[in-house]
């Protein structure tokens, strides 16, 4: 390596120029994780976010005999553990790590439709309005808990990478935040969560229309 002042041969680990006493600052390429986008340190040979592995370059190859015994067993033991949380070791380790996401996912939409259908009344006002009040108080109280969540997880920083809206959207409109929710730094991108949830709202949708139309039809024929 040369230094950039005074031309001469200084070794490639070296601070300063031993001729010209020129510091000597190294910019390093950023390591970004291809799955997740998470920035990935130098003696890491995993993503901190999603556990993916992530190949070093030369110099970083080069480097990492300097790493200590402890810290490979360390970044070893966290990549196994991210690697677990992913959807490749089955349902459930995904759904332990996004349990209210799946919640959400699952839950409202299910026992809003479960109610609209087996507690029909008369009233059919009365039906729509207790029927979208379960959807839409699980909904937050499961958007809620999911947030908190996220903002525990290092690669969202606290809360930093997602947006106001995308918190508004969680709290009331699931139908579209989940479908942005596994595009978040160390997200399951196969996850399918946001598609049980679409046809299960999209079930709730159509009994409620259903019930509607023989409402309106009932009544015309009443008349």
């Amino acid at each position: 390596m040369k230094c950039p002042k005074c031309g001469s041969i200084i070794p490639d680990d070296s601070r300063n120029c031993p001729e010209c006493y020129t510091p000597i600052i190294k910019i390093k390429p950023l390591r970004v994780c291809t799955n997740c986008g998470s920035e990935v340190p130098d003696d890491r040979d995993s993503c901190p976010g999603c556990g993916r592995t992530v190949k070093r370059r030369a110099h970083q190859t080069a480097s990492s005999g300097s790493v200590k015994g402890n810290q490979k067993s360390r970044d070893s033991f966290t990549a196994s553990d991210s690697v677990r949380s992913t959807s490749s070791h089955g349902f459930l380790s995904e759904f332990k790590r996004e349990k209210y996401a799946w919640l959400q996912a699952v839950v409202p939409g299910t026992l809003a439709l479960l109610y609209h259908l087996l507690v029909l009344r008369n009233d059919i006002n009365f039906n729509l309005i207790n029927t979208f009040m379960i959807y839409e108080a699980l909904v937050f109280f499961f958007g809620y808990h999911d947030i908190k969540e996220l903002n525990k997880r290092p690669e969202m920083m606290e809360g930093l990478v997602y947006s106001e809206k995308f918190v508004y959207m969680t709290y009331f409109l699931p139908i579209l935040s989940l479908w942005d929710r596994k595009q978040l730094p160390g997200m399951n991108r196969k996850a399918i969560y946001p598609m049980v949830h679409t046809v299960i709202f999209t079930l709730l949708i159509l009994s409620v229309m259903f019930t509607m139309d023989i409402r309106v039809l009932t009544e015309t024929n009443a008349i």
